[in-house]
């Protein structure tokens, strides 16, 4: 069989969804965007390199271009990359640097079930357990609270103002009166 040029110049990037992936329990964990972000970063493997040659472990997309990609603000694309990394599906290689100088960088990821080209697959999210989550170490001030820490943050509010409309008055109140 020999090569097809037409697939060697095709412009548009595709990215497999394995199915026995989608069964596990970390990825029914996951939230909603952060299932977006991680098809993103997914085709970003192939996408930035030459001659389709895997880049993972070097996959970078910064914030806003994420978000731009999913259609969302740039707070939701750092909750999803840090709920991805608890989870156990990317790790962060190489930590973003802020830039005042103009020599910022963003963050490096690692897909966690795909092969670099030095490593193996190391499988994380088979191994997650629902409560023992991964550490963070990108974005952690994106990750949403958890249930029990906002039922710690809740304070006890006043009931609501009254609508404005007088209560209703009791009969010893009424006054009759003749005409």
């Amino acid at each position: 069989m020999g090569r097809d040029k037409r697939n060697e110049q095709r412009q548009v990037q595709f990215t497999k969804w394995i199915h026995a992936h989608r069964l596990l329990p970390a990825w029914k964990a996951l939230s909603f965007p952060a299932r977006d972000a991680y098809f993103h970063l997914r085709v970003r493997c192939f996408a930035d390199t030459k001659n389709a040659k895997n880049n993972n472990g070097g996959i970078y997309r910064s914030l806003r271009n994420l978000a731009k990609d999913m259609g969302c603000s740039a707070k939701t694309a750092g909750a999803a990359l840090a709920d991805l990394q608890a989870k156990g599906w990317i790790v962060c290689t190489n930590p973003w640097k802020r830039g005042a100088d103009g020599d910022g960088k963003t963050a490096t990821f690692r897909l966690t079930m795909m092969s670099t080209e030095s490593r193996p697959a190391t499988r994380e999210p088979e191994l997650w357990k629902e409560g023992h989550d991964y550490p963070v170490t990108v974005y952690q001030g994106y990750r949403p609270k958890s249930r029990a820490a906002r039922k710690a943050n809740l304070k006890i509010q006043n009931p609501p103002p009254h609508s404005g409309t007088p209560p209703c008055p009791s009969r010893a109140q009424l006054k009759v009166v003749n005409s």
